[in-house]
């Protein structure tokens, strides 16, 4: 009271220094408390915060003095626990560090950040260059008339780049109340080569033998152009035009020998995940006269059993204006049958 009245500027700085001793022990105590920060790369720090703005912190921890972090990467700031606060604190000895009394578990270095190896590139497997369908039928008819027929077929494809090479080899007998009814082969091969990716260039070349129909051996070979018109992830429609030379030889003693104009068409058509349709046509009018004209169409119905099994049912029509002698101009054949596919 004294000293307010006689000296009121002294009084109050006596009050400031006795706040301020009130206050230092809390400070201290803020100060030397450990805190726990959260970074956002996923690190944890633990320390005392030794200075602070807006900017950065600045942090002592057991390893280092000094540790700056940026203030936009801390994700969170919360009070240590007890076991991970540092066991000697500034200015102790290190015989007091030392009594179990003080001695507490260090804290735990941040993980290692592992780093994943990258994962190997996966190789696609190579694509396979060899295709082949099998089918085969078999007919058997016990009644008032006793009919076994079959019948095979082989298709063999190899596609590589730019180049398709088709193989097929198909063949019928059948006897019908112990007559000869069928007795056919035919077979072919035909190389494509692509000139972009429409266009391309075929060469045909083929034999067959058919005694029912008094052929005793044919043969034909031509080359052409062919056009991809469309070609979609279930459909493909292909058309051919060239020229085409064939001989035929009969067992009546006759033959005939002509040049003709091939043209054709071939489609593919995936109607869903059982059923497929293929189908192709060849029209063959003579050069000389288009009055005299053959062709072979042939279509065939597939339903898919298994992965690579499928029922099969074809329809094949082959036509001729100047067949041998007694033969007639049309041949008409139906056929079930099962197929494999590889």
């Amino acid at each position: 009271m004294w000293l307010k009245l006689s000296n009121p500027d002294a009084s109050r700085s006596w009050i400031r220094v006795l706040a301020l001793l009130l206050w230092l022990p809390a400070l201290a105590s803020f100060a030397a408390e450990n805190v726990l920060l959260q970074l956002r790369n996923g690190d944890r720090i633990t320390g005392s915060i030794v200075s602070e703005n807006e900017k950065q912190v600045t942090i002592s921890t057991v390893w280092s003095k000094e540790v700056v972090v940026p203030v936009d990467q801390i994700l969170k700031r919360e009070k240590a626990p007890v076991e991970s606060q540092p066991a000697v604190a500034a200015g102790q000895n290190q015989k007091t560090a030392d009594t179990p009394a003080t001695k507490s578990t260090p804290a735990a270095k941040p993980a290692p950040v592992v780093v994943a190896a990258p994962a190997k590139p996966i190789t696609p497997k190579p694509p396979q260059l060899w295709h082949a369908d099998f089918q085969l039928g078999l007919d058997l008819i016990y009644g008032a008339k006793d009919r076994q027929n079959y019948y095979g077929k082989a298709n063999v494809t190899y596609a590589k780049n730019r180049f398709r090479n088709i193989f097929e080899l198909s063949g019928s007998y059948g006897e019908t109340e112990g007559i000869l009814s069928a007795n056919r082969v035919d077979g072919f091969i035909k190389t494509d080569f692509d000139l972009g990716k429409r266009v391309y260039v075929y060469d045909v070349a083929g034999a067959s033998y058919d005694e029912i129909r008094k052929i005793d051996h044919r043969f034909e070979i031509g080359p052409g152009l062919g056009d991809h018109l469309l070609k979609l992830t279930n459909f493909v429609l292909n058309a051919e035009a060239g020229f085409n030379y064939q001989a035929e030889y009969r067992t009546d003693d006759t033959e005939a020998e002509n040049f003709y104009l091939r043209f054709a068409e071939q489609t593919s058509w995936k109607i869903n995940h059982r059923f497929s349709l293929d189908e192709k046509f060849e029209l063959f009018p003579r050069v000389e006269d288009f009055s005299q004209y053959r062709f072979r169409l042939e279509t065939t119905l597939k339903y898919q059993l298994y992965q690579n099994i499928s029922l099969n049912l074809t329809v094949l029509d082959q036509y001729d204006t100047s067949p041998a002698q007694s033969i007639t101009k049309n041949d008409l054949q139906i056929r079930s049958s099962i197929g494999v596919k590889f």
